[in-house]
């Protein structure tokens, strides 16, 4: 279909806007050449859709002549003609009159000049019937290209589709194309300047599917088209700019392309939606395994993964993503998975967490294995390194993403940036399991004769608490941190014991984990008989030499620094005055010795992106209790509050 902008756009017609309406998407039916003046007659006929072309006589028109030209205006005015051009020696404000130019803007009928003569019009005309059959069959060619490029499957849909679809649009109209959301940002551009080009003019106008008003010559000719309804906050919008005007045809491939890339936007979202609620029900699972209910999560997840957690042997891993977007991380882990495991975005840090059931308790590293997946997904992303636990049962959890946030210290050092917590068994698994669970009986008593409910929430509260973060305990768990901080501060107040001193928190932590593994017992006639007798059994005096036995290949005495850095409530500056060390010296013996013993140990003076979450009097215990211990174990310092008596 011709428009007024396309002819003018042909250099044989010689055609130009001589007036200041210029509407160049004005449909051109066909041309009406008039020779002499009988335009000045009423015999004109039909001419609507139709460009009229005369030739003002020579010198002025007169009276009689202004007032036909009226006349002329007016008829095409109500026929809806496409326009009127007047045939002159040269384009330029002095080929029409300023009264004809006048009458023209008045009565909206676009005036313009051609330098072609009436008779070079007649020969024109048959150019213009087979122009117009080109055009069809390029409007048709872009309709197929367009119909190529659609994905076969909507629900198969994503990126790429928006992009082609971009291309192709682009490529038709010899226009800058962007496709963009409020919220979502830049979803296609084409060519990718396009976004610099036309972001600013989108963010200045409100989005319309109307063509706005025709811009001077050397302006982007812009058209904004939503992309399905737009509610609070907008939506995904088309946005094109050309050089050239509009024309009809222009406008109904917008209008395709803006339908198709609306329906492949609401399948995107309807897959968001569903991914979105997926996320939300594994990390719910993963909320009810912290807290040790296992059948409670294995429910949840039957709808989405039917017997995933049909086990009772996991691993954990925990893919520390650094300061990089995780969202690449997780689709590949996702689709490296196939499902075997279940993958949870951590509420809390910038981590992925892997729940991995085992079928096999004694699994293999194969190249199906969930660690060699996870394996792929950090080997291109240097900021990222994956740290997993020991094998544990399904109700521990908890114990497994701690061991595993612990291995990341060890991943850091390592080429592949992968660590596993060590095979070999810790510290609570080499305890007497019988005087084990009198002594804890004996540290928690007053929490484990509360009603079940109660005692359930403080206990799984405490624990995790007390390992990480106020904040991130209370993201993992799906509570506020001021309501662990308050679970916290109410079990240290039953137990009588000091939540600001770290080796009361050390002792209470220890005793939770053994009441969650093995359970607990009546509580201990002397439980500090019970408590030497413990920790002085010779595995767990051979555990506690292997553990600070890196500690010896550093000349200085690191093992003093920690014995009195546990004792002044991991104070540097009070461990430094006990020890008549500078402050410096001593940060510089703590993080000498975290790498040494596989620990993290949060050091004040390490930075406010350290400290800053930390609430008053709050300790992470994950790379401190072990240390305490073993300490203890060896050198009998720190001094460790045994229990309560009963």
């Amino acid at each position: 279909m011709l428009t007024l902008g396309t002819i003018c756009g042909e250099p044989d017609f010689s055609l130009r806007f001589a007036g200041e309406h210029r509407p160049a998407d004005r449909t051109v039916d066909s041309v009406r050449i008039v020779p002499g003046t009988t335009w000045s007659g009423d015999a004109l006929g039909d001419v609507g859709d139709a460009l009229v072309v005369i030739r003002l006589p020579g010198g002025s028109t007169g009276q009689d002549g202004h007032a036909a030209l009226e006349r002329l205006l007016r008829t095409l005015a109500r026929q809806r003609a496409a326009g009127l051009a007047f045939a002159v020696d040269r384009h330029g404000p002095q080929a029409t009159p300023v009264a004809v130019r006048s009458w023209a803007a008045r009565l909206g009928v676009p005036l313009l000049t051609t330098t072609r003569s009436l008779e070079a019009w007649h020969q024109l005309i048959p150019r213009l019937h087979a122009y117009r059959h080109r055009y069809a069959e390029w409007h048709a060619d872009q309709l197929t290209a367009l119909l190529n490029r659609l994905p076969a499957r909507l629900a198969d849909a994503g990126p790429d589709a928006t992009q082609r679809i971009a291309d192709w649009l682009a490529a038709a109209l010899d226009a800058e194309v962007l496709v963009s959301d409020e919220q979502r940002g830049v979803l296609a551009a084409s060519p990718e300047t396009a976004s610099g080009a036309l972001a600013p003019l989108l963010a200045r106008r409100t989005v319309t599917p109307r063509l706005p008003a025709a811009p001077a010559d050397d302006a982007l000719h812009t058209r904004f088209l939503p992309l399905g309804s737009t509610g609070p906050g907008g939506g995904a919008v088309l946005s094109v700019g050309s050089r050239r005007p509009f024309d009809d045809i222009a406008a109904e491939l917008m209008h395709h392309a803006a339908r198709v890339l609306s329906l492949i936007d609401q399948a995107g979202r309807q897959d968001r939606a569903v991914a979105s609620a997926e996320q939300g029900v594994r990390l719910g699972a993963l909320q009810l395994l912290m807290v040790g209910d296992e059948l409670a999560a294995q429910r949840v997840m039957v709808g989405l993964a039917p017997g995933l957690l049909a086990t009772e042997h996991i691993r954990v891993y925990v893919v520390d993503c650094g300061a990089a977007d995780r969202e690449p991380a997780a689709r590949h882990g996702e689709t490296a998975l196939g499902g075997r495991a279940m993958l949870v975005r951590c509420p809390a840090y910038n981590h992925l967490i892997v729940v991995d059931p085992l079928h096999d308790p004694d699994p293999d590293d194969g190249p199906l294995s969930v660690r060699s997946a996870l394996r792929q997904v950090v080997a291109g992303q240097p900021d990222h390194r994956v740290g997993g636990s020991r094998v544990h049962k399904l109700g521990n959890v908890a114990d497994a993403y701690a061991e595993a946030l612990t291995a990341l210290v060890t991943a850091r050092q390592l080429p592949d940036r992968m660590a596993l917590s060590e095979e070999r068994a810790g510290l609570v698994e080499l305890l007497d399991p019988d005087t084990a669970r009198r002594w804890a009986a004996t540290v928690l008593h007053p929490l484990l004769t509360l009603p079940t409910g109660r005692r359930d929430r403080l206990l799984r509260t405490l624990d995790l608490g007390l390992e990480v973060q106020h904040k991130a305990a209370g993201r993992v768990l799906g509570i506020h941190r001021n309501t662990v901080a308050h679970r916290i501060r109410q079990g240290f107040d039953l137990l009588g014991l000091d939540r600001n001193r770290v080796l009361d928190k050390v002792m209470v932590s220890m005793a939770l984990k053994i009441v969650i593994t093995y359970g607990h017992d009546e509580t201990s006639a002397e439980p500090a008989a019970d408590f030497a007798a413990m920790v002085s059994a010779p595995e767990v005096r051979v555990w506690a030499e292997s553990f600070l036995k890196p500690l010896k290949s550093d000349r200085r005495d690191l093992p003093r620094t920690l014995r009195a850095w546990l004792e002044n409530d991991t104070q540097v500056e009070r461990t430094a005055a006990a020890l008549n060390l500078s402050p410096v010296t001593v940060r510089g013996h703590l993080r000498a010795a975290a790498p040494l013993i596989q620990r993290d140990l949060v050091v004040d003076g390490d930075g406010q992106e350290v400290l800053e979450e930390l609430e008053e009097g709050e300790q992470v215990l994950g790379g401190v209790r072990a240390l305490a211990f073993a300490l203890h174990v060896s050198t009998g310092r720190p001094e460790l509050p045994s229990a309560r008596q009963s």
